[in-house]
């Protein structure tokens, strides 16, 4: 043992710990072996970790670059589709929890996926005569000249998901694994309605800017329409499709793909003051979805879980501690008053929306009396120097916008009693 560093000579009556550390046989205190390894081991794990994000960061910048020179083809292309103008339909789609699926399998797998989805998205694009407006490595926002062209393409783009062969190391990630129909219904056999990433879409027309971009050659656009088909898209769950009420209200419904709807309710999204009315449609065989998305709360845009209490107003559903008056934000648990499709608690209502009293200033509540152009508190409508109220046989007096009886009257006009 002389002949041992001191750096790993054993200390006091401590045992020798002899190991093999990827090297020749080494003595090491058991008093220090332990926490040295565990500090390797973190120092490892950090710098796999780091290794990974690189690796994902490299494939993310593969892809997308890719993504950038393919739809240059096929916007640019022999088959090219001229820009939508004037009041556009558009789609946002993007993959639900992507960050996800790439901790959870190989950049070499992500990539084979994401590129096959792209080729969905734009087989689609190109069938429909749509339009691709912008393409990231998870989401594409597309446009469209024909709101039914629009829906179409969602219903193709998400049967297409759900058909398509995925790698099995993708299948064993829980936001791209397979979900079964079970033996109901007279089906024969179990229906697969989720397999491989799921796309939440989301669905909006208006009137929006063209933007040309000489530098690329390409169409953008602005306006509000897109930044609301955005956050259609975001509300949207993995495989849910979500558009506007109002377009759904226009659109010819014997021209649309086999197709299963609901009203989902009305939902504040992200930069909007007003509720936006949202309509769910899915196609026929994947109707049993709608199953899995359950009930949205209007105000958080959270899954309603079943054990929990919710209210159903205005046309939405609502955590029961999410229902609140608009101005005072106080939970409604009795009556409430609508106004502009928002709920007000009974003070706040007549406080921001009753007519005011003339003489008081005060909203009024119960019954008034309108007069001299103008509205009042019953008790508030009297004489304004004797201050007694007049009765039905009483002839009252307007000076400077105010009630005088007779004599008053007389008083202040003419200075006699």
């Amino acid at each position: 043992m002389s002949s041992l560093p001191d750096q790993i000579r054993p200390q006091g009556n401590s045992e020798p710990d002899v190991r093999m550390l990827n090297g020749p046989l080494a003595v090491i205190p058991k008093s220090h072996s332990a926490s040295k390894l565990r500090k390797d081991r973190d120092f490892w794990a950090k710098l796999e970790e780091k290794e990974k994000a690189r690796e994902i960061q490299a494939a993310r910048q593969r892809l997308q670059k890719d993504l950038q020179q393919n739809r240059d083809i096929y916007n640019h292309g022999y088959f090219k589709i001229s820009p939508p103008h004037g009041v556009v339909t558009f789609v946002a789609v993007q993959v639900k929890n992507v960050a996800t699926i790439w901790e959870s399998n190989s950049a070499d797998t992500v990539i084979r996926a994401m590129n096959r989805y792209s080729d969905i998205v734009r087989r689609a694009t190109r069938d429909f005569r749509g339009y691709e407006v912008e393409a990231e490595e998870e989401s594409f926002l597309v446009a469209f000249q024909q709101p039914l062209d629009a829906v179409n393409w969602s219903l193709t783009v998400q049967l297409a998901m759900t058909d398509t062969k995925w790698e099995e190391e993708l299948l064993t990630c829980d936001d791209c694994i397979r979900v079964f129909k079970s033996h109901e219904n007279g089906y024969d056999v179990p229906r697969l309605i989720f397999c491989g990433p799921r796309l939440q879409m989301g669905i909006s027309k208006g009137r929006v800017d063209s933007v040309y971009h000489y530098a690329s050659g390409h169409m953008g656009y602005r306006g509000t329409e897109v930044y609301r088909t955005r956050g259609i898209c975001r509300l949207a769950q993995g495989g849910q499709i979500l558009l506007n009420e109002s377009l759904w209200q226009d659109l010819p419904k014997d021209q649309i793909a086999p197709y299963v709807h609901r009203e989902v309710g009305s939902f504040k999204l992200e930069g909007f003051d007003n509720l936006t009315s949202l309509t769910e449609v899915l196609p026929c065989a994947l109707e049993e979805r709608a199953r899995w998305f359950g009930i949205i709360c209007a105000e958080c845009n959270k899954l309603i879980k079943p054990k929990e209490g919710y209210v159903k107003a205005l046309g939405s559903n609502w955590h029961t501690d999410h229902f609140r008056c608009w101005q005072c934000k106080k939970v409604l648990n009795g009556t409430y008053i609508v106004k502009d499709q928002k709920p007000y608690c009974e003070e706040d209502f007549f406080q921001y929306n009753a007519p005011r009293c003339r003489a008081c200033g005060n909203p009024i509540t119960g019954g008034f009396i309108e007069a001299l152009e103008s509205t009042w508190h019953p008790d508030c409508f009297v004489c304004q120097r004797c201050h007694k109220a007049p009765t039905k046989d009483d002839n009252i007096f307007e000076f400077n916008a105010l009630p005088y009886c007779t004599e008053c009257y007389s008083t202040v006009t003419y200075g006699t009693t």
